[in-house]
């Protein structure tokens, strides 16, 4: 039983790391553009996360920084000597210096009087000493007379303070507003700089996965164009047409996002990781205590999204294959009034491409969200924890706030993966059926040492024992033997599907045979080279095809050495240089696709000018005169006869009146040779060719009867 061709096989799956080796093949003869995209995601990190930094730097040493712990000095010079840096404001008798909210930091210079800045009720106050909830409000100050005061901490200490004057304020936070300039300048650069980076790298990730993308592309074509017959017959061209296109085409994410932006992730949430640490190593453990969520929502999305997808692609194919098969025969479709049977076909494999593509959405719908609830829960748990160390006063606002910039800035690459972790596990599934495509190796091969094709090509040709099957042992040829001497021209005849056509395609090895020889000149053709083999015999189908372009180019297919001249010269051998001219361009006249804007007869002597162009030693013409009126056939035959004329020529023919001329006619009768030689001898022998003849005869003398009447 023959499988259903449109029906998608199941292709090799192989695990994501053998796929990315692969795949990374592709991307190493560009690792240079690679390798800068990395170090411009790096800059591009550094600059993001230097942000959020000067934000910290700015709120904790500038816009807070007057609160900070100081030591204070007779002189400058001597904060200076000490490797401390005054405060720029005319702050008294004493020079200031801040040692920042580190108490561990501060503790070195313990021999300089100590200082800090409350606030209470909209006073500013001077205490002579440090209060570790200062900048909390951790404490109470008793105001006394001549501007002195009492601070109180939380633990009862009490220090000494005096009310700072709106001058002595503006001294202490004199060199802040400068510093806040500078940040703010920083800042600017670092997002300028980031955004400038960014379009830098965008560009030429695009430029370099194209021209990956291009490289597959190219590759596929070209391995396909090296397939036999037979792949073509249990692959429908749908089928190929997405491998090519929509599979190769969602490997474009993969190249231009995942393998550089993963490695640009990986930075920032390493870089983040050790900001956070830095930082604070206790809020970021916290933050850390919801990756185990986070891990098993995504091997459970990666588990589903890979099948789904796999789904949606073989619908997809089979869509395509139907759509291109349906299109192709519209007419046929229109003729027989079979409009609502295919739509009904249509709608059952759009429905299911539907279905396919709407359980991806659905699993996308879940996990974004969900990823998106993760993050949101870190920053609950760091804004509760880090809320109350802030009320105790173990923390600084600064530093929280920067932690839920960080805690947002790290869910923010894992908030990408899971908006693109759908189209790179598409990607995936297409990078699996590529690779699927191109292990598969033609089953036609040449030998590891072809021989040359004699020259100059006498034509003989020879089938010794032949056997031949399309599918398994389903003989369609069984033991044909027979000589074909060069220069003779040769008619096969016989029923529908006694293998003369299959005669025809075996001899330039469309297909390969299972048993016995084909010889050319006495040597094997599956000892020849394809490319010389295919050149030296010329085929006129009575199928003609003809692709989109020009009747010139269509002649000659684009082969630059055949001359225009050349080409209106086999035009005229087949007498169809008058109705070419007789067109708007000539020559240059565009056809529709497959050329649907000629006539069946103009289609087949296009067909017959391509092979009296190319002039092949050998000549098969099957069934090529079947759609051409009398009056051209004898004009075509002439051509044809002055075209074989010294050249081994094969007919295929039904009409029994155009191959009598033959040097011999072979007769096929199920896939065996049942009489052979020329006309007059095969009627003589009254046999199996006699009553063709008898048959042909008996219905044209009908058909002029009728015609008569």
């Amino acid at each position: 039983m023959r499988e259903d061709i449109h029906q998608e096989r199941a292709v090799n799956q192989l695990g994501d790391s053998q796929l990315l080796q692969r795949l990374i093949r592709y991307a190493t003869p560009y690792w240079k553009p690679f390798a800068l995209c990395v170090l411009l995601a790096f800059l591009v990190v550094a600059a993001d996360l230097g942000r959020t930094f000067l934000i910290s730097v700015a709120i904790d040493d500038h816009i807070n920084g007057y609160r900070q712990p100081m030591v204070a000095a007779d002189d400058r010079a001597e904060l200076e000597r000490r490797g401390l840096e005054p405060l720029p404001g005319d702050t008294g008798e004493l020079a200031y210096a801040r040692v920042g909210w580190d108490a561990d930091a501060a503790a070195a210079p313990g021999d300089l009087a100590r200082a800090q800045i409350a606030e209470y009720e909209g006073d500013a106050y001077l205490v002579a000493g440090w209060l570790p909830a200062a900048a909390d409000g951790g404490y109470t100050v008793t105001p006394q007379a001549d501007g002195a005061a009492t601070v109180t901490a939380a633990s009862g200490e009490s220090l000494p303070a005096t009310k700072l004057t709106a001058e002595q304020i503006d001294a202490f936070q004199a060199g802040d507003a400068p510093a806040i300039w500078r940040l703010g300048g920083l800042f600017l650069v670092a997002v300028v700089g980031a955004a400038v980076l960014s379009v830098w790298q965008m560009n030429l990730l695009q430029f370099t996965g194209q021209r990956i993308l291009y490289t597959i592309r190219d590759q596929l074509f070209r391995h396909i164009g090296r397939m036999p017959m037979s792949f073509f017959d249990r692959n429908p061209v749908g089928r190929l047409v997405v491998r090519v296109t929509q599979d190769t085409e969602s490997l474009n994410n993969l190249f231009t996002q995942v393998l550089v932006t993963l490695v640009k992730d990986v930075l920032v949430l390493i870089g983040i990781l050790g900001v956070m640490f830095y930082l604070n190593a206790e809020l970021a453990l916290l933050t850390l205590c919801v990756l185990p969520v986070l891990a098993a929502m995504t091997f459970w999305y990666k588990s589903v999204i890979r099948e789904a997808q796999r789904i949606s692609r073989a619908i997809l194919s089979r869509l395509n294959s139907f759509l291109a098969e349906n299109l192709s025969g519209m007419r046929i479709t229109q003729m027989f009034v079979r409009e609502h049977k295919q739509w009904q076909q249509f709608n059952e494999l759009n429905e299911g491409f539907f279905k396919a593509g709407m359980r991806g959405t659905v699993i996308n719908s879940i996990f974004q969200p969900a990823i998106g609830f993760v993050g949101n829960l870190a920053v609950a748990l760091l804004l509760w924890y880090g809320g109350l160390r802030v009320l105790d006063g173990a923390l600084q606002f600064g530093v929280v706030f920067a932690f839920t910039i960080y805690v947002r800035q790290f869910f923010n690459p894992l908030m990408s993966l899971a908006e693109k972790y759908g189209q790179v596990q598409l990607a995936m599934v297409g990078a699996e059926r590529i690779f699927d495509l191109l292990d598969e190796k033609p089953a036609m091969t040449e030998t590891a040492k072809p021989v040359a094709l004699p020259q100059p090509l006498k034509g003989e040709i020879r089938f010794e024992h032949v056997w031949f099957a399309y599918i398994g042992e389903d003989w369609v040829l069984r033991d044909v033997s027979f000589v074909i001497r060069p220069g003779e021209t040769v008619a096969f005849v016989g029923a529908t599907g006694a293998g003369k056509s299959s005669i025809i395609q075996l001899i330039n090895r469309f297909y390969d045979i299972q048993k016995g020889r084909i010889l050319l000149d006495g040597v094997d053709i599956r000892e020849l080279p394809l490319a010389e083999l295919r050149r030296a015999v010329g085929i006129v189908q009575q199928d003609v095809f003809l692709f989109t372009g020009t009747i010139a180019s269509n002649i000659r297919l684009n082969e630059t050495g055949i001359s225009d001249e050349q080409v209106v010269e086999a035009a005229k051998r087949v007498r169809m240089d008058e109705f070419v001219r007789s067109m708007p361009d000539g020559y240059d006249t565009l056809l529709g696709e497959r050329g649907v804007t000629l006539s069946l007869g103009q289609r087949q002597l296009l067909s017959f000018a391509r092979a009296i162009v190319f002039r092949p030693q050998v000549l098969i013409l099957d069934e090529a005169t079947s759609n051409i009126d009398t009056d051209t056939e004898l004009v075509v035959q002439e051509a044809l006869a002055e075209l074989s004329r010294g050249r081994t020529t094969l007919v295929v023919a039904h009409r029994l009146s155009t191959i009598q001329h033959a040097d011999q006619i072979i007769v096929m009768h199920k896939g065996r040779v049942r009489e052979t030689g020329n006309h007059a001898d095969l009627l003589s022998q009254r046999g199996y060719y006699y009553r063709l003849h008898q048959l042909q005869y008996k219905d044209r003398q009908t058909a002029a009867a009728g015609a008569a009447e």
